[in-house]
């Protein structure tokens, strides 16, 4: 019998862009006035203001019709009402839907300053899949001293190095209406460890650099009580066991514990990772 082989980047970025119908998800309510759409591997998140959408990420290109759809479902105009776009790093499962979302709905798009060259690099080794990148333009970079306020919500974006340079975090108070209750809710920008990984290094000092700055960031938030965790990537907060029948009931993610659970098990994989590494201090 022959063991089966998991998918390569690539095939995932070309299920996600070419055939993103096969493992649609959303629109799942996370919190009273966010949404989570896309598939079971990216997605992205919509929050509902009282003068339009901001977007957190853009998703793949081939996702933009789905994301569309989910718009529409939740009551919105899709090329009318997304107002502003929050980047949280630019890899293209996260930006490549950026410039189709430019064209159609003209929302103001924000991003790190510190990824400022990356939108318009025709190669880059982090990327697999050349035919999914698509250049984009942004409007405006992070002053990561204050928030961003539109539409009576205020978004604090925090630098978060490790997965890129550039990666950055959201927090925000979202209150529901009808109970008065309110919660604090938290997106990481970028949990993952392929970028930190030996070959992704040509010297041992830039490894213990990147790794090093995701430790200290991942150690600094844990100290952050965040009551409801939403995600880009649906694995790093086990969304999908969470969902209860009714998608539109955001109760199940309220669960301050979710937030420490994801940033102790990326802890112990960069521990796992840096004592299996050809880098050693030392």
């Amino acid at each position: 019998m022959c063991a089966m082989m998991s998918p390569t980047l690539f095939e995932i970025y070309d299920k996600a862009s070419h055939r993103p119908w096969e493992d649609a998800t959303g629109p799942v309510r996370v919190s009273p006035h966010t949404w989570f759409v896309g598939q079971s591997w990216v997605g992205v998140l919509l929050i509902g203001t009282r003068e339009g959408l901001i977007m957190i990420d853009a998703g793949i290109c081939g996702q933009m019709w789905q994301i569309f759809e989910a718009i529409r479902k939740i009551g919105y105009d899709p090329e009318r009402d997304v107002k502003l776009c929050l980047l949280s790093h630019c890899h293209i499962d996260h930006f490549s839907g950026m410039q189709l979302l430019q064209h159609y709905a003209h929302p103001i798009v924000y991003m790190s300053e510190i990824e400022k060259d990356w939108p318009n690099m025709a190669e880059r080794h982090d990327t697999e899949g050349a035919d999914y990148y698509m250049p984009f333009t942004p409007d405006r970079y992070y002053d990561y001293t204050r928030p961003i306020k539109f539409g009576g919500l205020s978004i604090m974006p925090v630098l978060t190095p490790g997965h890129t340079p550039g990666t950055t975090s959201f927090f925000y108070e979202d209150t529901d209406e009808k109970t008065g209750k309110s919660y604090l809710v938290g997106l990481h920008g970028g949990l993952g460890m392929n970028t930190m990984i030996d070959t992704e290094f040509t010297c041992a000092q830039a490894a213990f650099e990147a790794r090093d700055a995701f430790r200290k960031q991942m150690l600094t938030l844990r100290e952050k009580h965040v009551d409801i965790s939403i995600t880009n990537h649906p694995d790093n907060i086990h969304m999908f066991d969470r969902i209860g029948p009714d998608k539109t009931d955001y109760t199940p993610f309220v669960d301050p514990s979710v937030w420490i659970r994801q940033i102790d098990e990326k802890l112990a994989e960069l521990n796992e990772l840096e004592k299996n590494s050809v880098f050693q201090c030392g």
